[in-house]
C-alpha cells in the first residue's frame, strides 16, 4: 500500500516522534511505500531518526498527487484543531492557502489520530460529503468514551473508532532491572515548556532532602524550565541538564524512578516519556491525568498520584522499600512490550 502519515513539524516532541515511529514501523514490518509528509519542513534534528525507507517531502501542499495516489492517509492532529476540517485542506485557514482537489479523494480512508486533544473529530462528518471514509484513532480510552458519552459528538459517533498507543523503538533503549542498593535516583524529562513542568518539584525535593541524605537519594532533569532548574541547581543532590544534553537512553539509564510531574493542569493522552522510561524498566510516579492510567498499572509498575501528598507518599515508599523497585522494574518492561513499535504496528495494519 501507499501510506501517507501527514502532520506538522513545528518541534522535535513527542508528536513528531510518533509520526517518525509510525512511518518508521511502516515502512519496516510491512511492505508498505510510506510517505511522511509535513505541513512545512522537516527539521535536522527529527531527519536523523527516519528511516531511509520513509520518503519525506516538505511543503506537502505543493505536491498534492501524493494525497491523490494514497491508498490510506494518516492525519497525526497533534494540537492542531484545523486538520480535522475541510477549510483546512480547501486552503482556507491561516495555516496555508493551498486548496486540495477533494474529488481526488473520493473513497479514500483518512485516519484521524488524535494524541494531544479529541473535541476537533465533530467536524469530520464534513467530509462526508465528498465520498472521503473518515476514521478516528484515539490514543487512550478517556478519549475513546468521550466521543460516546457528550453530545457535541453526536454526527461523529458512528464514524469508526480505534485506540493506538504510541510506538516506541526498544533497540533505541538500554532495558535493564533496576536494583539499587544504597542511592536511589529519581528523573523526570521532557520538553521546556512551563506546564510539562510542575514548580512543587522543588517543594518536594526540600522535604524528601530534610528526611534523607545526598548518599541516600538524588534527582535528574532533563529539558526542565529555566526559573525551576535555577531553584534546583542550587541543592547539590539534584542534576540539572538542557534539552538533549543527553540521549534520553542514556538519561533514563542513570535513572532509578521515573518522575512525571507536570503541571496540575496539564493533561497528556499518551506520554511517550512515561512509555520511554517503562520500556528502559523505570517504575513510574505519574499524575492521574489523561490517558496516564492507560500506561501505569497502579501499584504494579508504578504509582498515580492526585495531589501533591500523593508525590510524597511514593518517593518515600520507595525510598524505604528499595526491594520493591526491582519488582516494579520487572512489571514496567512486560507492560510496555505492548508499546514496541512493532506490536503497535501489526494493531494499525488491522486498522488500515
Amino acid at each position: 500500500m501507499k501510506i501517507i502519515v501527514f502532520s506538522k513539524f513545528d518541534m522535535a516532541g513527542g508528536s513528531e516522534f510518533r509520526c517518525i515511529e509510525i512511518s518508521n514501523g511502516l515502512s519496516k514490518y510491512d511492505s508498505n511505500e510510506v510517505f511522511l509528509m509535513a505541513e512545512k519542513r522537516v527539521s535536522d534534528k527529527c531527519r536523523k531518526y527516519i528511516n531511509s525507507k520513509v520518503k519525506i517531502i516538505e511543503n506537502c501542499f505543493t505536491s498534492p498527487k501524493y494525497f491523490y495516489e494514497a491508498d490510506r492517509i494518516i492525519i497525526i492532529n497533534s494540537d492542531s484543531r484545523e486538520f480535522s476540517t475541510l477549510d483546512y485542506w480547501m486552503g482556507k485557514s491561516p495555516r496555508h492557502s493551498i486548496s486540495i482537489d477533494m474529488s481526488q479523494f473520493k473513497n479514500k480512508k483518512m485516519y484521524f489520530l488524535y494524541n494531544f486533544i479529541v473535541s476537533p473529530s465533530r467536524h469530520l462528518n464534513d467530509f462526508i460529503i465528498y465520498g472521503i471514509k473518515p476514521n478516528i484513532i484515539t490514543t487512550n480510552i478517556k478519549f475513546f468514551d468521550e466521543i460516546t458519552k457528550q453530545d457535541r459528538y453526536e454526527k461523529v459517533r458512528i464514524l469508526p473508532r480505534y485506540i493506538l498507543g504510541s510506538p516506541i523503538d526498544p533497540l533505541r533503549h538500554k532495558i535493564f532491572v533496576r536494583q539499587p542498593l544504597h542511592k536511589v535516583t529519581f528523573g523526570m524529562h521532557s520538553k521546556r515548556l512551563d506546564n510539562k513542568w510542575n514548580d512543587e518539584i522543588h517543594n518536594l525535593i526540600t522535604e524528601i532532602n530534610a528526611r534523607y541524605t545526598p548518599n541516600q537519594v538524588e534527582f535528574r532533569f532533563m529539558g526542565i524550565k529555566s526559573k525551576l532548574a535555577e531553584k534546583l541547581k542550587k541543592i547539590d543532590n539534584v542534576v540539572c541538564l538542557k534539552e538533549d544534553e543527553e540521549l534520553v537512553s542514556d538519561f533514563l539509564s542513570k535513572l532509578d524512578i521515573f518522575l512525571f510531574f507536570p503541571s496540575w493542569k496539564r493533561e497528556e493522552p499518551w506520554a511517550r516519556v512515561i512509555a520511554e522510561a517503562m520500556v528502559s524498566g523505570c517504575p513510574i510516579i505519574a499524575l492521574d491525568k489523561g490517558g496516564t492510567k492507560d500506561q501505569v498499572l497502579a501499584y504494579n509498575n508504578g504509582f498515580l498520584c492526585k495531589k501533591y501528598k500523593d508525590y510524597h507518599q511514593r518517593v518515600v515508599y520507595f525510598l524505604e522499600h528499595k526491594n520493591i523497585i526491582p519488582i516494579m522494574s520487572k512489571n514496567s518492561i512486560r507492560i510496555s512490550k505492548d508499546f514496541y513499535t512493532d506490536n503497535m504496528i501489526k494493531k494499525l495494519m488491522e486498522i488500515l
